[in-house]
């Protein structure tokens, strides 16, 4: 272990305990309240499953505001999701603010994926203009049906539109309809609605936000896709972003399936423009706002002309409704959470436009320890890596800070491998210098059968970093999850399933680097 300055790494020790005594006693799952997996540096749902964020908005009271689907019973009587209420000031500090759109009401069932618009334009003419009007797909019976409801106490509480009616019914009761993004076209008097639509992104217009005429649809099956699709569409969202050469361009983001490109479903984004009937024209082929397993779900603020703030659930289908349990075998009712915020870019680079990413208020408050070592000093192992960091106990909400150059005038170069070990968990993260690949591994003892085999399946992605001169990664490790920026502005997020309170931490590289470092402990924030 190479560190600077061990007298505040002691020091550091002797907080642990006294952080670890002055929280709460955990309360064991088997309720919906439970505490295990419950995150220290990010937003905790009150009870039960969440998953896709529903809207972010600036509010008239100052706060910034977010939807999402929380299902408060998850695995008990009265299952499925309604929209629950956050609202923030900084996006780092959430209020919870109840139960905005209540499931099995007025007509409606569970309460799905959707969005909102304000009124301040007096498009709605039987409302006032301070009403807040949400549009959401309900699963019902008859098919997958589009409702609206609207607000007057800043989106604390919705009443029914349209007479409790949908504004927009699926074409069959099988069909796949749902997820509206609603916005307004203030140059054509118009509402207009995305609707995600199996393979496609359906286009609806309307004059008063009750009625709804087809006007086309952005194809994305494989025949647009040069043969590989992505399977079942969600989650449609649009923004205008003015990129770093100056360009406007407009941004289709959509959750999807990336199995057919050796991936898991996620968030993607495709850049073009828009035709006359505000159909969304693609310019490029479809990547990943995310790289990692567990962002989907995502929804999007328009900040400015340049820049898009994002939040996402950190979860995927594939496993996070399996069988997870805690230490002592019981079956976990309250899991799932919310990412950190970021904010997005669009990057001229060559002839592609590509999103970049940054942690907004992802700074660390407390204990910072720093560092560094090369591969001179550093204690060579058996299979000839050089721990460049060697098994640093830590506590296991982290935020570390890490830049590697090559030394003797190279460029980074070899493996770099990052182990976060825990007692029931562990990652691994190994990046190879020579061609920017890196594989992301992870294993967990509290979840069984085949959603554990689809949780620790192997990732192999491109970091967009090949033989860097130097290269910098940012990784926030929580109690249940690890985001991870990279200096180029590429991400990578994913779920850890663990229960334990520390964590260690090594770092080793088969070639010739320095590390510099600094690891910062987010508990007590």
């Amino acid at each position: 272990m190479m560190l600077k300055n061990r007298h505040i790494l002691a020091a550091m020790v002797v907080t642990t305990g006294m952080l670890a005594l002055a929280q709460p006693p955990a309360v064991l799952a088997g309720t919906t309240t439970s505490t295990e997996y419950q995150q220290i540096n990010h937003y905790n749902t009150p009870a039960g499953f969440m998953n896709d964020i529903q809207t972010l908005f600036k509010g008239a009271d100052g706060y910034f505001h977010l939807y999402y689907l929380l299902n408060s019973n998850y695995k008990s009587d009265n299952d499925g999701t309604e929209w629950y209420h956050v609202r923030t000031r900084d996006w780092e500090h959430f209020e919870n603010q109840g139960v905005a759109i209540p499931k099995f009401t007025h007509g409606w069932s569970a309460v799905a994926t959707g969005s909102v618009i304000d009124n301040a334009s007096g498009f709605f003419k039987d409302l006032p203009t301070a009403a807040i009007v949400a549009y959401f797909t309900s699963y019902t019976e008859s098919g997958q049906h589009q409702y609206a409801a609207y607000s007057l106490d800043f989106g604390k509480s919705y009443v029914p539109y349209n007479g409790g009616q949908p504004v927009l019914k699926g074409t069959t009761a099988t069909s796949d309809n749902r997820d509206p993004y609603i916005w307004h076209d203030a140059a054509r008097g118009k509402l207009m609605m995305y609707l995600a639509e199996g393979d496609k992104i359906g286009v609806y217009a309307s004059s008063d936000g009750k009625a709804w005429t087809y006007e086309g649809a952005t194809i994305l099956n494989a025949g647009a896709l040069g043969g590989k699709d992505l399977g079942l569409v969600e989650c449609p969202n649009l923004k205008t972003m003015k990129a770093s050469d100056g360009t406007t361009k407009h941004v289709l983001f959509f959750g999807a399936n990336g199995y057919q490109y050796g991936s898991t479903t996620g968030t993607y984004y495709m850049v073009g423009h828009l035709d006359d009937k505000n159909v969304f024209v693609a310019e490029t082929q479809p990547r990943r706002v995310d790289q990692g397993t567990d962002w989907y779900g995502a929804n999007f603020l328009q900040e400015s002309d340049t820049t898009v703030k994002a939040l996402a659930w950190l979860g995927n289908w594939a496993y996070l409704q399996g069988d997870i349990r805690d230490q002592n075998g019981e079956v976990s009712k309250h899991l799932s959470g919310i990412s950190m915020t970021r904010n997005l870019t669009l990057v001229r680079e060559g002839d592609a436009y590509v999103i970049k990413s940054a942690f907004v208020n992802g700074n660390p408050k407390t204990s910072v320890d720093t560092g560094f070592a090369d591969t001179f000093n550093a204690k060579m192992a058996s299979d000839n890596y050089h721990k460049v960091l060697y098994d640093v106990k830590r506590w296991t909400s982290q935020n570390l800070n890490l830049a590697f150059t090559g030394v003797n005038g190279r460029p980074v170069n070899g493996h770099i491998r990052i182990f976060l070990n825990q007692a029931d968990s562990t990652v691994f993260i190994d990046y190879d210098a020579d061609n920017g690949q890196y594989e992301v591994r992870r294993t967990s003892t509290r979840i069984s059968g085949d959603a554990k085999a689809n949780y620790e399946k192997s990732m192999v992605v491109s970091s967009g970093y090949a033989s860097p001169a130097s290269f910098r990664m940012n990784l926030v490790v929580d109690r249940t999850s690890v985001e991870l920026v990279y200096g180029n502005g590429e991400s990578y997020s994913l779920t850890k399933l663990s229960t334990e309170n520390d964590m260690g931490v090594l770092i080793e590289t088969s070639g010739e680097n320095r590390l510099d470092y600094s690891m910062s402990n987010l508990e007590g924030k």
